[in-house]
């Protein structure tokens, strides 16, 4: 009386125990709860640096995470009103969106086109977009609109790609008339 059966494969505790976490994180990813996957992965992966199969899929799975916040983010937060479209804007430049944060300040600038604050933080903006023509244009209204500005532009590193511009030049370190 032979079965042909094959014997059903050892797993052992700790492998059965990273899958169950890896398994919790997917459920929680089909739900879009990308934090909580992201955190679940997390501590999988520093709970179990010996599981190397199941790390590599989490590594994988961690990284959908990322994207999928950073686009919940982009896609939920919508400012209200010129001030807070501002403080957006500025909060996007300083994390290194340039392209993105130069969209929340045109869209400021369209509600106060004079404005030396944003016509400022759309110069330094633009600079560092690597959009010269239109750092320069803004600079020079916000200049015009205050000319601290000129002596704010020295020294301030957004404009280091374009301090060598003649037209920067210029316009920064021209004698006030």
């Amino acid at each position: 009386m032979s079965t042909n059966k094959k014997p059903a494969p050892v797993v052992d505790r700790r492998t059965q125990q990273a899958v169950e976490v890896f398994e919790k994180a997917l459920k929680l990813l089909h739900k879009r709860d990308y934090e909580k996957a992201a955190e679940t992965l997390d501590a999988l992966i520093e709970d179990f640096p010996e599981e190397r199969e199941v790390l590599e899929r989490a590594r994988a799975y961690r990284a959908l995470c990322t994207r999928g916040l950073a686009e919940s983010r982009k896609s939920t937060f919508k400012p209200k009103g010129f001030e807070e479209i501002v403080k957006y804007g500025v909060y996007l430049h300083n994390r290194g969106e340039f392209e993105e944060a130069l969209k929340f300040l045109r869209q400021a600038e369209e509600i106060h086109p004079r404005n030396e604050h944003v016509q400022y933080c759309l110069a330094a903006t633009a600079a560092r977009a690597g959009d010269t023509p239109a750092a320069l244009k803004a600079l020079r209204t916000a200049i015009q609109a205050s000319p601290s500005n000129r002596a704010l532009a020295k020294s301030d590193s957004d404009f280091d790609p374009i301090r060598n511009d003649d037209e920067f030049i210029d316009l920064v370190y021209a004698q006030a008339s």
